[in-house]
């Protein structure tokens, strides 16, 4: 069976019908019904479809005008996503929204938003639980702790607080890893 992008489920809309290759806003309404999406990655989706870059500027400028499409509340939906929702770290959260094309100021007002929600050390804490549950709780040699401290780092918490972390457990960990 044929796995379908979001994309082509949006199209598939009313009773499978695709929306006319001529009517861009439409598409785009569709889209954003069924997620919020950057101005940038819908401008990707439109050229996709081979739409001139004149009408996606006025697609674009349209849905803001209507606030339809509003990257601030894009970048507070993604980071409460990437933050309480799927537990990743400030780090992994602020690469993310940035590479939804997302302005510096909206990433960092909505990371602020959504780490007003949770507590970092909480989240921390849970991610390095669930790590821990797959090396059984047995971080006693070296390059278990190397594994551990990168899978976190990986997920967007600091070298030094997930190293407190696991001080604080009794973990015996070298100054220079």
């Amino acid at each position: 069976m044929r796995r379908r992008s979001r994309a082509s489920a949006a199209d598939a809309g009313a009773g499978g019908r695709r929306p006319a290759a001529g009517d861009p806003y439409t598409l785009a309404l569709q889209w954003l019904s069924l997620r919020e999406l950057s101005a940038r990655q819908l401008r990707q989706r439109l050229a996709r479809r081979e739409v001139p870059a004149e009408a996606i500027e006025a697609v674009i400028v349209r849905l803001q005008a209507s606030g339809v499409l509003d990257e601030s509340r894009m970048a507070r939906a993604a980071a409460r996503l990437e933050t309480v929702v799927r537990g990743r770290g400030p780090a992994r959260a602020r690469q993310k929204l940035k590479s939804l094309g997302l302005s510096d100021r909206d990433v960092e007002q909505a990371l602020d938003a959504a780490l007003e929600d949770v507590d970092v050390a909480t989240l921390l804490d849970r991610a390095l639980e669930k790590r821990l549950r797959r090396e059984k709780g047995d971080v006693r040699d070296a390059a278990t702790v190397r594994r551990v401290v990168g899978s976190l780092v990986r997920q967007g918490f600091a070298p030094g607080a997930i190293l407190a972390r696991l001080r604080a457990r009794g973990t015996t960990v070298d100054s220079d890893e």
